[in-house]
This record gives C-alpha cells, structure tokens and sequence, in this order.
C-alpha cells in the first residue's frame, strides 16, 4: 500500500528533482562535450529523460538547429516542456515515443541514446527508427549503461544497420550503414 501512496505522490517536479541532483553529480557539459556538437545540428536525444542533456545540447545547436527531446514516459515530456519555459529553449520540440513518426526521415545528425538501450525490447526495431531518423552521414551514440560491451555491440551489430566506428566513455559510436 505504501507503493502505491508514493507512486501517487510521484510527480513532475519530484522527477525533476531527482534527475537534477543526478545531473549535479555527473557532469553533463563534459558528458556532452564528446558527442561533438556544433552549432546548426539537428539532435535526437532519445530517452531524454528530464532533459539533463537537453538544455546543454540547445545551448551548443544555437537559433539554427533543433533538438528532438524524445522519451516514452509522458512525466519526462513533461519535465522537458517544464525546462523549456524556464530556461527559453526555442529549439527544442518535446516528442512521445507513440509521436516519433512526426520527426521526418533522415534529418538527425547526431542521435544521442544514453542510459536507456538496456530497457529496450525490440531491439532491432528501435535500432531501424533510429536509422530511419539519422542522416546517411549522421552518428549515433548509444550508452553502454547496465550491460555489457559485448551485449551491446552483438546487439547493435546483429541488426545489420551499424558500423560501430570505436567506443567513447561507456558509449559506442555509430555510423549508420546505407541500404
């Protein structure tokens, strides 16, 4: 019963709250100072979260670029939105996973999956929506977080999608192969 009271209780703000002082502990300039980021650059940040990522990415694309905050929980587009306002991000759109058809093929440069490939399912066909979404000459970052190396890599590699060109800081760099 205590279970559900807290759930309950669980909030955005709460969400907010919590990721916040895990951001606090983990530096995201650094973090995202290694996905190369430039100014322009149209970003997936998959599995985005409260937006941790997010807010520094949209200061790095500047006015010109956009980043796609996309997750599947509805509290974390919340949160995104919420980060939005307070912070002015104009280049940021917050998208649920069931909406991610609305972001066009092909348009990504960068897409950023961190802390969340180990809680997908159906990995080959998370791995062909990414594909669908980076440019031919894009990269994707997925991390590494609670697995293995070797998961990961047969995982991504089995799907005959990705080249994995070397492995960053607990994530492994992509490039998508062309069909």
């Amino acid at each position: 019963m205590k279970n559900i009271e807290k759930s309950k209780t669980f909030t955005v703000e709460s969400m907010i709250a919590m990721l916040e002082e895990r951001d606090i502990l983990s530096p995201i300039n650094k973090e995202v100072d290694k996905f190369n980021i430039k100014e322009g650059n149209i970003i997936i940040d998959y599995g985005c979260g409260s937006g941790g990522y997010t807010k520094r990415v949209s200061e790095l694309i500047g006015d010109n670029g956009t980043v796609y905050a996309v997750d599947i929980q509805e509290l974390a587009i919340e949160s995104v939105k919420k980060k939005i306002n307070k912070y002015h991000l104009r280049n940021v759109e917050p998208i649920l996973v069931k909406n991610i058809n609305l972001i066009k093929d092909n348009v990504a440069d960068i897409v950023i999956a961190i802390d969340m490939f180990h809680m997908v399912q159906e990995t080959n066909v998370f791995l062909e929506e990414l594909h669908r979404l980076l440019k031919k000459d894009g990269i994707l970052f997925i991390g590494m977080h609670h697995m293995s190396l070797d998961d990961a890599q047969s995982k991504i590699l089995n799907s005959n999608l990705w080249e994995i060109e070397c492995e960053l800081d607990n994530c492994l760099k992509c490039i998508p192969i062309t069909k």
